[in-house]
């Protein structure tokens, strides 16, 4: 496995275990779907603060953020299906 193929499975290990937990403190009634929805749209302020200040990278910011708004859009609860 080549460097980029070793982040990117990490980044899918971390973004499948945030949603995991996420659905599973959903379904336990932990968390609200509101609950959910704020977290993925504190995650886009954080990206789009994060692509203000990296001059770097711009292309992967910019897909991150594509991908949690299409979660909020496709899902009542925010929660990537």
């Amino acid at each position: 496995m080549n460097q980029n193929e070793a982040v990117a499975a990490s980044n899918l290990v971390s973004s499948a275990t945030l949603a995991a937990l996420l659905r599973c403190l959903l379904q336990k009634g932990t968390l609200e779907a509101r609950d959910v929805r704020e977290v993925y749209e504190s995650a886009l302020l954080l990206l789009e603060h994060q692509q203000g200040i990296s001059p770097k990278g711009q292309e992967a910011f910019i897909a991150a953020r594509a991908a949690i708004e299409q979660s909020l859009q496709g899902s009542p609860s925010g929660a990537p299906p």
